[in-house]
C-alpha cells in the first residue's frame, strides 16, 4: 500500500521534493469528466458536458443548454478526488464553474533515519476552484477563459497558486471540430522555501462527428496534440471514440501515447431523461492500480 501510495503522489499530485525548476500541483491535470476520462481525455475540441471546458474553456461556446455535473474518482485504495461542475448561459454568453476536492490518506511519517515503525501518519489534501466564461464570436469562432484558484497541504506544508486558461474553439463544419488551449498560466506555488511552476500545457485537438442518417451516425472520434510545460517535457498524443446509441447507451474507448504510467480507458454512459450517468475504468502500466471514475450529469 505504502509503494503505490507514494507512486501516485510522484506521478498525479505535486511534491514540494520535486527537482527545483520542475513543476507541482499535478492534480490540476486530472479532469472532471468521466465521458473525457474513457475517450482518452482527448476533449480539446469536444462540447457536450459541463466537464468539457475543463480542458478547453472555449467549447463552452458550442453548448445551448445548462448542466451540472458531480464525479467521484478513486486512485488505488488511498486517494479519491470529489469535483463539481456546472454550466450556464445568459444571452450568448456562457458561464460555468469547476470545483474539485482530493485526498491521499495515511502517509507514514519517518525521520532521516530508517526505523521499524513510523512516527505516525499524514494526510495530502488538494482544492481547486475555476470559474471559466465562453461566447461564440461568430457562428464557427468560440472563445474562452477560465480563472482558477488551487490549494495543496501536505504534512507540514502548504501553498496556493493562481491561474488561468484561454481556449478557442472552430467549427469546420456540422462534423469537424477544431480546438486549442494553454493551460495553467499563473503564479509559483511556493513550498516552505523553494517555489515551483504549475503543470502549464498547451493541447491542440480535434474531433469528428459522424452526420446524421450516415453509416457513421452516433459515431465520435476525438484526438489531442499535449505539449507540457511549454516543450521542456515530452510531448503527448491522446486518441478517444464514442458510439451513442439513440442517445440512451453510450460506448467509449481512449488511449494515450508518452505517459509513463496511462495507457487505456474504457468506459459508457446511460441517459434517462436529463439524467445522465457515465463510467471510466482507466488502466495503468507499472503495476500501479487501476482506477474508476463515476460521474452524474444532471441537463437542465
Amino acid at each position: 500500500m505504502i509503494k503505490k501510495t507514494l507512486a501516485l503522489l510522484f506521478l498525479l499530485y505535486s511534491a514540494p521534493f520535486a527537482e527545483v525548476g520542475g513543476s507541482s500541483f499535478e492534480f490540476l491535470l486530472v479532469g472532471s469528466s468521466s465521458r473525457a476520462s474513457a475517450m482518452g481525455e482527448a476533449f480539446s475540441a469536444v462540447s457536450g458536458d459541463a466537464g468539457a471546458p475543463y480542458f478547453n474553456p472555449a467549447s463552452a461556446g458550442v453548448m445551448n443548454g445548462s448542466e451540472i455535473s458531480f464525479a467521484h474518482l478513486v486512485y488505488l485504495e488511498d486517494a479519491s478526488i470529489e469535483q463539481l461542475s456546472a454550466l450556464t448561459h445568459s444571452g450568448n454568453m456562457r458561464l460555468g464553474l469547476n470545483m474539485s476536492l482530493g485526498q491521499v490518506a495515511d502517509f507514514e511519517r519517518r525521520d532521516d533515519y530508517p526505523s521499524s515503525e513510523p512516527l505516525g501518519t499524514f494526510d495530502e489534501h488538494n482544492f481547486a476552484f475555476s470559474i471559466f466564461w465562453a461566447y461564440p464570436v461568430s457562428p464557427r469562432w468560440s472563445i474562452g477563459n477560465a480563472l482558477k484558484f488551487a490549494y495543496e497541504k501536505l504534512d507540514y506544508g502548504s501553498a496556493t497558486a493562481f491561474g488561468t486558461d484561454l481556449g478557442v474553439f472552430y467549427t469546420f463544419d456540422p462534423q469537424i471540430a477544431f480546438g486549442a488551449s494553454i493551460r495553467n498560466l499563473g503564479t509559483k506555488p511556493k513550498f516552505i522555501s523553494k517555489s515551483y511552476d504549475l503543470p502549464r500545457e498547451l493541447r491542440l485537438g480535434f474531433s469528428y462527428r459522424g452526420a446524421p442518417e450516415s453509416a457513421l451516425d452516433g459515431v465520435l472520434f476525438a484526438a489531442d496534440y499535449i505539449l507540457p510545460k511549454w516543450g521542456d517535457g515530452d510531448s503527448k498524443l491522446n486518441f478517444g471514440g464514442e458510439y451513442n446509441y439513440d442517445d440512451f447507451v453510450f460506448f467509449r474507448g481512449g488511449y494515450n501515447l508518452g505517459y509513463d504510467s496511462r495507457s487505456l480507458g474504457i468506459g459508457g454512459g446511460l441517459a434517462y431523461r436529463i439524467y445522465y450517468i457515465d463510467y471510466a475504468y482507466l488502466i495503468f502500466r507499472h503495476n500501479l492500480s487501476n482506477t474508476h471514475r463515476i460521474t452524474m450529469r444532471i441537463r437542465l
